[in-house]
């Protein structure tokens, strides 16, 4: 303000102190035509400086306006320094091209806290350039294109970073490009992609998370990050960044002891580093499957992380008070004397950096420092303990040394027997990693000392040694356990439960990220949750097969959850049902937009209304167990149209191939298993039939020639997903052919035969299901109820389910009160313990439905087995 007491009122005059509107590249253009390049963007970035360190001194700017203006300033220097030294280098040597003639122009991709949008008020700017094909210049002095864009490059830096009588503009790092400081200053995209894919780093990994096109070739650039995205964000979730992550951070906390920089607010412990790092590690270990997380931006992954309750609301909400904290105490540190520093002064500019930050005396914001880097160093170090230190010796490590060297006998090993004799020597026939023999060396210590507080059945020991060995070679999962005791603790525990779990873990260790997550069992996904969890999957990749796996991953994980909340009490029997059903009802949905959408790609769209996904059985009775079959058939309206594609289809045939080609999703294998189990014979004619069956065709069939068994199957009906129309024609067929009277006699008469035939064909074999008094038994007199009451009683129409249907019919009166208390309590009570009979080690001692049920049935069901 001394040396230029104009801009002040030029700032003044144009709104510029109180508006919010950012530096814009038009106010640099006449200055560099007046002034010539380099004392233009000195003197423009001078004049901005001014403004932004005005408004964010006081308090007029938020934090996020001040870094989005300095970032702005940068792109805008840049971008002009670029176009500058372009044009007159294309006056020299012409314009690049590459080898099909067409011009080239160079990328630059900012890192850091610029491709984040995050710059402070004395931040280097990371940036890397790049160009998309080798090739040459088109003029009568021509260079390769090498060549000319690292002339570019180094002219555009210089331009930027070298210090004149007016100072500098912007310090430029580019050691975070290919090789580093060693490498090319400017490299093809070609090579860029080549580098990463066979050289790259896991610290490149973290670099690439806030990369982001900030000039020149923008498009470009773009096109260039897409390319590298399988590189940054892998498909799986991927625990090894983690690891990578806290040897990094080890190596920051190393350096700022050794320097003294322990006050630094950026590198020191609980500084703005490892707020970046724990952001940026959940990235990193998630983004591949939540594309919502590939943002440079640290503020927006915050809100995706709680957005995706990664993290809980109250701790996304400390982190972000916490990062504008010391991102504010930063920009006043360095506004000071204008230089890049991160240390907290001392004397009279303590006092004016409290002043700054609105809290005096000095010790106060000393105080409030303390407090929040404490806050910030205790949530890093709970998320991602730290690793051990070298030499520390825990306890067990002996152990596990002399196991693993054949000195110490088996049987006078820690807990184990024979399931660690098995795996000791599964040991030798496994090639391991060196990397992987570290991990392992590591997690065993650990694992032996949370066996030898458990008291473990043979076979639940055997199946935590079968996962071990099953997962040695994929070592990063052995870090998840080692860096998440609970996590361990919880999969030991859990595995001495259900035998269902551990062989699903075992199959898919994929699944041992849901054991981190504290709200394991709590808190299960709604139904709009498992919807908005399937779309991301159909949004975020085109590609079939890694939606088809992404979706069985997603069955999975919400089936474990659901289980492990039935194992420990927080889900009722029926309620576990509901969620399961919710999940399948959901990844059906999905599955039709993927079959639809590969239809439409190949035979255009069709007019009119599209296929409905009707449900039968279990499924559309909501009580879906963990390993049922799905009954659907499917419906559409017919009509003349064809679709309108190169290679059009009557409807018949366009619904025929989106209801096959949804079948062959839900039941494709994949790395993450299949889906489901389909059966399709309860449409009209059974498998003589087609499997897609006009409306009209289906209304017809209902009322003349289905058999009473498949009326039975009607009661049951649902429409789940598809077309909404034809859902609604379902509905009003179902009613109306349910409502017919009917000769009560001849009913009873063919759902006893029915019952009598299933007897005959499957006997008792699953008792709790099949026995007298089982689970058919009651959803026949409830399927048998509804087919003679609902002529009568139209409501009971609107129930689908076992007990919702029981219910139903003692209001009607069908069934005394007394019958349908016994039922119900009943139906739970065997529901429960076939559920525990599948997910628990524990055998379960067939509970007796009791003779009143039996009762019950054999009067409504007067089948032999009942008498």
């Amino acid at each position: 303000m001394d040396r230029h007491p104009d801009w002040m009122e030029r700032l003044e005059a144009g709104g510029r102190l109180q508006s919010d509107r950012a530096p814009q590249s038009g106010e640099l253009e006449p200055l560099i035509e007046a002034a010539g390049l380099d004392p233009a963007l000195r003197q423009f970035r001078n004049f901005e400086m001014m403004r932004i360190i005005w408004r964010e001194l006081n308090g007029v700017a938020s934090l996020a306006q001040t870094m989005h203006d300095l970032s702005r300033l940068a792109e805008i220097c840049l971008d002009a320094a670029l176009q500058t030294h372009a044009a007159r280098l294309s006056g020299l040597h012409g314009t690049p091209c590459g080898e099909s003639g067409e011009p080239q122009a160079m990328a630059v991709i900012g890192l850091g806290k610029l491709g984040g949008g995050e710059l402070n008020l004395s931040s280097d700017i990371d940036i890397v350039f790049g160009f998309p094909e080798t090739g040459t210049c088109d003029g009568p002095r021509a260079l390769s294109n090498e060549r000319f864009f690292t002339r570019l490059a180094r002219a555009t830096i210089a331009s930027l970073s070298e210090v004149t009588e007016q100072g500098f503009c912007f310090r430029v790092d580019t050691r975070l490009r290919p090789f580093g400081a060693a490498g090319p200053l400017v490299c093809s995209f070609g090579a860029m992609e080549q580098y990463y894919q066979r050289e790259g780093r896991d610290w490149e990994r973290y670099a690439l998370v806030k990369a982001r096109p900030v000039a020149g070739d923008r498009a470009g650039g773009a096109r260039l990050l897409e390319q590298l995205t399988p590189f940054v964000y892998r498909r799986y979730i991927d625990f090894g960044a983690i690891e990578a992550l806290q040897e990094m951070h080890e190596s920051v906390r190393a350096d700022a002891a050794r320097r003294g920089r322990q006050n630094d607010i950026k590198r020191g412990p609980g500084g703005i580093r490892e707020i970046e790092f724990l952001v940026q590690g959940f990235q990193l270990l998630r983004g591949g499957r939540e594309p919502r997380l590939q943002t440079p931006s640290l503020l927006e992954a915050l809100d995706q992380l709680q957005a995706l309750a990664l993290l809980p609301p109250d701790s996304t909400d400390a982190l972000r008070r916490d990062y504008h904290f010391l991102r504010r105490l930063e920009n006043a540190i360095q506004a000071l004397h204008d230089q890049q520093t991160h240390a907290l002064p001392a004397g009279e500019d303590l006092e004016r950096v409290a002043r700054a930050m609105g809290i005096q005396p000095a010790i106060g914001l000393e105080s409030e420092l303390a407090r929040v880097r404490g806050h910030v160093n205790a949530h890093f170090n709970q998320q991602f303990p730290r690793l051990e230190a070298p030499g520390h010796e825990q306890p067990w490590r002996a152990e596990w040394r002399l196991l693993k060297s054949g000195e110490r006998p088996v049987d006078e090993a820690p807990p184990g027997g024979q399931a660690l004799a098995t795996f000791l020597h599964s040991l030798d026939r496994l090639s391991l990693s060196a990397r992987a023999w570290e991990r392992l060396d590591r997690f065993m210590p650990r694992l032996f000392e949370q066996l030898s507080r458990q008291e473990l059945p043979d076979a639940a020991l055997s199946d935590v040694f079968r996962l071990v060995a099953a997962v040695c070679r994929r070592s990063a999962y052995l870090s998840l356990l080692v860096q998440n005791p609970r996590a361990l603790e919880r999969m030991i525990g859990l595995f001495a439960a259900s035998d269902w779990l551990a062989e699903t873990v075992i199959r898919y260790p994929a699944l041992l990220d849901e054991l981190i997550d504290p709200a394991l069992g709590k808190a299960l996904p709604s139904r709009e949750e498992m919807e908005a969890t399937a779309q991301r999957i159909l949004e975020s990749d085109d590609d079939t097969e890694a939606s088809l796996q992404a979706l069985n991953h997603m069955k999975l994980a919400f089936g474990l959850r659901t289980a492990v909340a039935e194992l420990e009490a927080a889900l009722t029997a029926s309620q576990a049902q509901h969620t399961l059903t919710d999940l399948a009802e959901t990844i059906i949905g999905a599955c039709w937009q993927l079959a639809a959408r590969e239809v439409a790609a190949r035979h255009g769209q069709l007019p009119g209304p599209g296929l409905a996904v009707i449900g039968y059985g279990s499924l559309g009775a909501r009580e879906l167990g963990y390993s049922s079959d799905l009954d659907l058939i499917f419906l559409y309206e017919a009509g003349e149209a064809t679709s309108d594609g190169e290679r059009p289809l009557s409807a018949e045939r366009f619904q025929t191939r989106v209801a096959r080609r949804m079948l062959s999703y839900l039941t494709a294998t994949t790395a993450s298993g299949r889906l489901y189990s389909v059966d399709t014979r309860l449409r009209p004619n059974g498998r003589a039939g087609p499997l897609v069956s006009s409306v009209t065709a289906f209304e017809r069939y209902q009322h003349q020639d289905a058999w009473t068994w498949e009326l039975q199957a009607l009661t049951r009906g649902r429409a789940l997903a598809g077309e909404k129309a034809i859902g609604g024609a379902f509905r009003r067929i179902r009613a109306d052919v349910l409502r017919l009277p009917r000769d009560a006699a001849r009913v009873r008469a063919d759902v006893v035969e029915m019952r009598q035939r299933m007897r005959r064909e499957l006997g008792d074999e699953e008792p709790l299901k099949h026995g007298a008094g089982g689970l058919v038994d009651i959803g026949f007199v409830a399927q048998l109820g509804i087919l003679e009451g609902a002529h009568e009683h139209p409501e009971l129409l609107e129930a689908v389910g076992t007990v919702a249907q029981l219910e139903a019919l003692g209001q009607a009166a069908w069934l005394e009160a007394g019958a349908v208390s016994s039922l119900i309590a009943a139906h739970e009570t065997l529901t429960r313990t076939r559920h525990r009979a599948r997910l628990t080690r524990a055998s379960q001692p067939a509970p007796d439905p009791g003779a009143e049920v039996r009762a019950i049935c054999a009067r409504q069901l007067p089948t032999e087995a009942s008498s």
